[in-house]
């Protein structure tokens, strides 16, 4: 059975991922905080991915790796991002490429095009990046990087523009753009094991009322969603009508995202 590292694997997205992908690949969870409850054939480590010796042994004998953790948040600061989400996501590309890793899964996010109007086109999958904040122009770099990586080294990247992740759905913004773990779980095992990928972008949503990404590219690939967002609401699920537009940003890809000030990087 092939061994896969997760990074940020005590997350909430690495937590639900697990025993969906424990059936099929041995797992070395790598995060700064204790992983809890590990399962046969799991192991931990416990560190930062800002450490490159730790990136090089985390990685040293795995078949694949999938990059979830990062520092997020619509208030961060640049100076914030850098470590944690340029530095370690070349640190763990560049160890993977000396390690002859060949599958390589990268975590994006839907708020790498967050800046635009919702009503703004019938779908965005093919729109030029519009970054919502400095937690989204990371991602946007580090899109950049693998497709450096996979066409200099032929490495097969794989990027997954996740929507929203939250075990339920909130609210009429994220309807449009939720994920199952299930779903997001197909998804990975598509970006480590299908033949075709190279360099992929994809969007990380299972089936939804008028959907924001049509997702040819992982549905070509054989994605098949088995969730419907519509089937998923929280008990204080919030209509369109019932969210603020100026706190929700709910008229926005990216949500209150795209209303928060970015901090000055001059300060």
């Amino acid at each position: 059975m092939p061994t896969l590292l997760i990074t940020g694997a005590a997350g909430i997205v690495g937590t639900a991922l697990r025993p969906l992908l424990r059936p099929h690949y041995h797992l070395r969870l790598l995060d700064y905080r204790p992983v809890e409850a590990l399962a046969e054939g799991e192991t931990a480590l416990l560190g930062n991915l800002t450490d490159p010796a730790l990136v090089q042994q985390a990685v040293e004998g795995v078949d694949g790796i999938v990059h979830l953790a990062c520092a997020h948040g619509p208030q961060i600061s640049f100076q914030r991002t850098v470590e944690p989400n340029y530095h370690a996501t070349l640190y763990l590309l560049e160890a993977a490429q000396r390690c002859g890793v060949q599958r390589f899964v990268f975590t994006s996010s839907h708020h790498v095009l967050g800046q635009y109007r919702s009503d703004s086109a019938e779908f965005f999958d093919d729109m030029p990046v519009a970054p919502d904040s400095y937690y989204a122009m990371s991602k946007v770099f580090g899109e950049g990087a693998c497709t450096a990586f996979a066409e200099r080294y032929g490495m097969a990247t794989f990027v997954i523009r996740i929507g929203n992740a939250d075990p339920q759905v909130s609210d009429a913004r994220r309807l449009r753009m939720w994920t199952s773990a299930r779903d997001l779980a197909q998804l990975v095992r598509i970006g480590l094991e299908h033949p075709a990928v190279r360099h992929d972008i994809v969007y990380g949503v299972s089936e939804s009322p008028q959907p924001l990404f049509h997702n040819q590219r992982a549905r070509a690939l054989g994605y098949q969603p088995q969730d419907n967002a519509a089937d998923h609401l929280a008990a204080g699920y919030l209509s369109y009508e019932a969210m603020s537009a100026s706190d929700s940003g709910r008229d926005y890809v990216g949500g209150a995202y795209a209303g928060t000030p970015l901090t000055s990087t001059l300060e």
